[in-house]
């Protein structure tokens, strides 16, 4: 069982596939609700600039780091230290520390910068920009494939508030709790979401059988994946996999792993609902409807056990 790789330049460059293209694109997240994304769009030199600067932030001391913890009430820009998130809510909290950050314009939840780190945010920020741009071909291509208009999800995400985040998986100590991972399985909370990781691998998948499969970095590509958001707008027709990233043994455990990933959600008011071309007589609606920020909101504080 693979997770099954899609070329995107058929849907960007080549006007004679963009129909195939969604249409693969649609297949892979019904079944899997993951895929590989070649040809994604994000230049090389963007992902290796905010790959180095994630590695020099988290090399700092931690009180520097913790200097840049956000002051603000219910935001999670900034710093968030190991263990401050638990994906999987049942389990002790996660053996990563963060950094998250978001568009920059009036009326976004502020970003937090740390000083001493020259081109740490311009770097943050154009991930941010390149990883939105991809994300929101994608939901044109999402829309294709669903037989609405190429721009129907455009105005759902004007306002968008999505985060990059920058993620660093320490080596593992001698004795981490138990049931204690670098990621608790979980589902992804908003729309979108677009991935890219070291080669030490530990990244797992919930296949559609409830398998779990491996799906380490591969050259040139991107991972995507449908979070929470999508599955109630397409009434389950796309999924929502659960995912983890599980601990190494042996040398690898020493070793550190870094990734940077863009949630993409939808405006935080925007309501979603199940779509009309996702549902019949014969299949109703699975989901009430709900705001982004209140679905996200609910997520985001289940899964901070120390507060929010």
């Amino acid at each position: 069982m693979r997770i099954p790789i899609v070329n995107f330049e058929g849907f960007l460059c080549q006007p004679p596939r963009r129909s195939a293209t969604a249409a693969a694109l649609r297949a892979a997240f019904e079944s899997y609700g993951f895929l590989y994304l070649r040809n994604h769009g994000v230049p090389e030199s963007v992902l290796d600039a905010v790959l180095a600067q994630s590695r020099a932030f988290f090399a700092l001391s931690q009180e520097a780091k913790l200097a840049v913890k956000s002051r603000i009430k219910g935001s999670t820009r900034g710093y968030g230290s190991l263990g401050s998130q638990s994906l999987d809510e049942k389990q002790p909290g996660d053996l990563k520390e963060i950094f998250q950050a978001g568009p920059e314009r009036p009326g976004a939840r502020p970003n937090v910068w740390p000083d001493g780190l020259p081109g740490f945010r311009e770097a943050v920020l154009a991930f941010q920009q390149g990883a939105m741009e991809t994300c929101n071909q994608l939901m044109r291509a999402i829309a294709v494939s669903l037989g609405l208009p190429e721009g129907y999800f455009a105005l759902y995400h004007d306002r968008s508030d999505s985060t990059a985040r920058l993620l660093h998986y320490p080596p593992i100590p001698a004795t981490p709790l138990p049931g204690q991972i670098r990621a608790g399985a979980h589902t992804d909370f908003g729309g979108l979401s677009l991935l890219f990781q070291d080669g030490e691998g530990g990244l797992e998948i919930q296949g559609p059988e409830g398998v779990w499969i491996a799906a380490p970095a591969l050259p040139g590509m991107a991972i995507v994946n449908t979070g929470d958001l999508i599955e109630r707008w397409t009434n389950g027709q796309f999924r929502s996999s659960s995912h983890r990233v599980v601990n190494p043994s042996g040398p690898a455990a020493g070793r550190h792993r870094y990734s940077v990933v863009l949630f993409h959600s939808p405006n935080p008011d925007a309501v979603i609902e199940c779509l009309a071309s996702c549902q019949s007589p014969e299949r109703q609606p699975k989901y009430p409807p709900i705001t982004a920020g209140e679905h996200m909101l609910a997520r985001i504080r289940a899964s901070r056990p120390g507060g929010y």
